[in-house]
């Protein structure tokens, strides 16, 4: 602090002490000259020299009393302007002006000190705050730009001058456009936020540095403080995910073909065999026409399993999307549920019980199609049961989840399906049946029609007395 402005007449300290001891001393000299005058006339000489050197030396000692006062108030002023904020000690003085002077002049110093300290501490902890806050925005993994409302850096991060190569000083004061070299899609994106105050989160953009391409995510964060406009604007790195992330798909992708070509080999293996088998014999001579019409029979029963493993991976690999329609699932369920009856339900000595919605809804998606998910889920159910010491059941549900969808259940009371086998019962190829009895493309053939229907089907973990399948539909 400058103390010549806290001391501003601090050059006139010594007229100021003349003045100070004549005014002191005129005043009590005229006092006592008035009351003592008619007692010193009649006094003899000797006796009135002694009163007059009384009366001299007490205005003497209180002459130097003042000044010696006056004198540590000065000296005070002149440690205080060194920093040295302390208060002054002046001793018992006659004079009451010069302890009240002298008085507040400590409270003043006293208040000084205390003013200093707290600023002190303010200044402190808004350092400690300032260092902290640069220690985390320079630990950040992303660019952080912060500008204001024209764009141009007001503040960058540590691995924004690593990333565009060069120092805070030299980023500070550009444009944030001419930093950032950015498509059309990218400078009207970052435009847009800057100018209406928008929040962007994780917008992939691509910058070219040189002959080099990178990808990175964007976020801006407008400031919503009165008086600081501008945002802060964070880069975050992500070329090298990106490319781990395409090798990780096409890992996948060769992965999936792997399956896909051991299950069609696992599934046209058998009856390619069977059929190969059956024509060598056809070959030799001295067959009976039963036998010859036998095995006819048993390669074209061969031959049309194979095409309907070609069909069925065909329906599976197509990519269009369903047609559009609805069907009334309850009608729809109850054709199905009386067909199977008296087929497969006879056979396996199965009866499928119902209990359908008063409402019946109706659903988006063709017969055709709903009945392929159903059949499927039926199939399975019933043939689940076999093994099971229970007595066979199974059961369709329908009833209305919400104002938009309904929910088809298929349960039974089968064996179930063991915990270690339920994330792989939509895959391709997957079944736990005997060879022949099916090709494991039902649930994968099911899910992927109910996915184009925007639905979902979903196996009921929580479901312990057999399994239990439940397929949401919209309703049309």
């Amino acid at each position: 602090m400058d103390f010549d402005q806290l001391f501003p007449h601090r050059k006139d300290r010594g007229t100021l002490g003349r003045r100070t001891v004549l005014f002191a001393i005129l005043p009590a000299g005229l006092i006592a000259a008035y009351y003592l005058h008619p007692q010193l006339i009649q006094l003899s000489g000797t006796t009135a020299i002694a009163g007059l050197i009384a009366i001299a030396a007490g205005l003497i000692y209180l002459n130097a009393s003042q000044h010696r006062a006056l004198r540590a108030l000065h000296d005070g002023v002149l440690r205080a302007q060194e920093g040295e904020l302390q208060p002054v000690h002046i001793g018992r003085i006659p004079d009451f002006i010069t302890q009240r002077v002298a008085a507040d002049y400590n409270l003043l110093m006293n208040n000084l000190g205390s003013m200093f300290r707290e600023i002190e501490e303010c200044q402190n902890r808004t350092i400690s705050e300032r260092n902290r806050n640069d220690a985390i925005l320079n630990s950040l993994p992303g660019a952080l730009l912060c500008v204001d409302s024209d764009g141009r850096v007001t503040h960058s991060n540590r691995m924004a001058e690593q990333i565009f190569s060069a120092s805070c000083a030299e980023l500070t004061g550009r444009n944030l456009f001419g930093i950032l070299n950015l498509d059309e899609h990218g400078v009207v994106l970052l435009r847009d936020a800057l100018l209406y105050e928008r929040q962007v989160v994780n917008k992939e953009v691509g910058l070219h540095f040189g002959s080099a391409f990178r990808v990175f995510t964007l976020n801006l964060a407008p400031f919503l403080t009165p008086g600081h406009a501008g945002a802060a604007v964070v880069l975050q790195d992500i070329t090298d995910y990106k490319r781990l992330q395409e090798s990780a798909y096409t890992t996948e992708k060769l992965s999936a073909i792997g399956q896909l070509a051991a299950g069609v080999a696992h599934e046209l293996n058998t009856p390619l065999g069977n059929i190969v088998g059956y024509a060598s014999l056809l070959v030799g001579d001295g067959h009976a026409p039963e036998e010859i019409s036998n095995y006819s029979r048993i390669i074209s029963a061969e031959a049309k399993r194979c095409s309907r493993i070609v069909d069925n991976l065909l329906s599976y690999a197509r990519r269009d999307q369903c047609r559009p329609g609805m069907c009334i699932v309850n009608a729809l369920i109850a054709d199905v549920v009386s067909t199977i009856d008296n087929c497969q339900g006879r056979r396996y000595d199965v009866k499928i019980a119902t209990e359908l919605a008063a409402e019946n809804p109706q659903v988006r998606g063709e017969n055709g199609q709903i009945e392929i998910v159903l059949v499927n889920l039926l199939m399975n159910a019933i043939q689940a049961t076999k093994d099971s010491p229970r007595p066979a059941r199974v059961s369709v549900r329908t009833r209305v989840d919400s104002p938009g969808s309904v929910i088809m259940e298929v349960e039974d009371n089968g064996i179930g399906i063991p915990t270690e086998l339920r994330a792989r019962i939509f895959d391709p190829f997957f079944t736990t049946k005997e060879v022949g009895e099916g090709t494991g493309l039902g649930l994968a053939i099911s899910q992927m029609i109910v996915a184009r229907l925007n639905g979902s089907i979903r196996h009921d973990a929580s479901f312990t007395c057999g399994a239990r399948f439940e397929v949401k539909l919209l309703r049309a």
